[in-house]
């Protein structure tokens, strides 16, 4: 745990030093670049056992090693237009094509950390007010998934979403429809983001709440059917049902998040147009959220729209006047270390033993 608490005493110490208003020229674009870096090392140099799946993914990773060009190309042809049983066949050309240049896992991990963490530092730059909270909120509510655990719906969400969302800001179809599809074949996944492309602009009106208001409960009541559904579309068909299932804290956390936003709405939007594609974002997310309560694997699909919540409350906490803002902000701050610190994580890097 302590080397994630270090990490995160850092970011503020370089947010202190790099974000003030008085601060040095190209402040943010330092502070994100070396928050990025730090969250690299991190998530490059860990052992392999931490991560729930990093062990499975080493024995994907050896298994490539010993399967032909020739056949993984036929396998990605049949999967993708043919009648072939199987699923993510570009992940396994992205491994080869690693492999190209390192065969050591070690170094693919840190290849994976490049690959999700530079667009994700990107995203940040471009797209934040306040940095410091956003890599904060990651640190503390997405890192566990995207830092340490998944790796190709890491990096297709990478692809997807962090590289997407560009697409969708420029209004730009069918190059946002290429990076959904190409993610789509490291991580199936990724096609439940597609839909975002449309919805994202959708204005956010009293009547549109309404709706959304009673299709989410709706949702929760019919959640087996829906969860059927998107299991298979989705590429987790072999997910079953868990008795007790649910992400109740995660889900409050969600469900809190969208109503005070929803109720700062106007005067976000006055200042930051795209504020209505976070917004719809976290609707979308309150969608999903009921496919969670029958198996908390189905959090990666909220995960595709929960992530946006990093841009959101930055915008939520410069909707408040100055004097409320510092006082939010540092309770908002002080609230995500007492949650990591609840949690107790755990770290090693790859040259510690156990």
């Amino acid at each position: 745990m302590w080397i994630y608490l270090i990490n995160m005493l850092l970011l503020i110490a370089w947010a202190a030093l790099l974000l003030r208003d008085d601060g040095i020229k190209h402040g943010k674009l330092l502070f994100v670049t070396i928050a990025t870096c730090q969250w690299i090392l991190l998530s490059g140099f860990r052992h392999f056992s931490v991560g729930a799946d990093t062990m499975q993914y080493k024995w994907m990773f050896d298994e490539t090693k010993g399967i032909s060009w020739e056949r993984l190309g036929d396998n990605f042809v049949s999967i993708l237009f043919g009648a072939a049983d199987g699923r993510d066949p570009g992940y396994y050309l992205l491994q080869k094509t690693i492999q190209l240049a390192t065969e050591n896992y070690q170094w693919y991990l840190l290849t994976v950390a490049l690959l999700f963490l530079i667009p994700f530092g990107i995203w940040i730059y471009r797209n934040s007010s306040e940095p410091l909270l956003s890599f904060l909120i990651f640190s503390t509510l997405f890192y566990a998934f995207f830092a340490i655990t998944g790796i190709r719906q890491t990096i297709a969400t990478a692809i997807a979403v962090l590289i997407g969302y560009y697409f969708i800001q420029t209004r730009r179809f069918w190059p946002f429809l290429g990076v959904v599809l190409l993610a789509a074949t490291i991580h199936q996944s990724a096609l439940v983001f597609l839909p975002f492309y449309f919805l994202a602009t959708k204005t956010i009106t009293s009547r549109y709440l309404l709706f959304m208001g009673a299709l989410i409960p709706f949702l929760f009541v019919f959640r087996v059917p829906l969860f059927e559904f998107f299991r298979t579309i989705s590429g987790y068909d072999e997910y079953d049902y868990y008795t007790g299932a649910g992400t109740f804290n995660f889900s409050m956390i969600l469900i809190l998040i969208t109503i005070v936003s929803l109720w700062r709405r106007e005067q976000m939007i006055a200042v930051n147009p795209n504020v209505t594609h976070y917004l719809n974002a976290l609707l979308l997310a309150l969608c999903f959220l009921p496919l969670t309560f029958i198996n908390p694997s189905m959090m990666r699909i909220v995960q595709y729209f929960s992530i946006f919540v990093m841009l959101l409350i930055p915008e939520l906490l410069r909707s408040f006047e100055r004097r409320e803002r510092l006082l939010v902000y540092y309770v908002a701050i002080t609230m995500l270390l007492l949650l990591f610190v609840r949690n107790e994580p755990l770290y090693m890097f790859f040259w510690q033993q156990k």
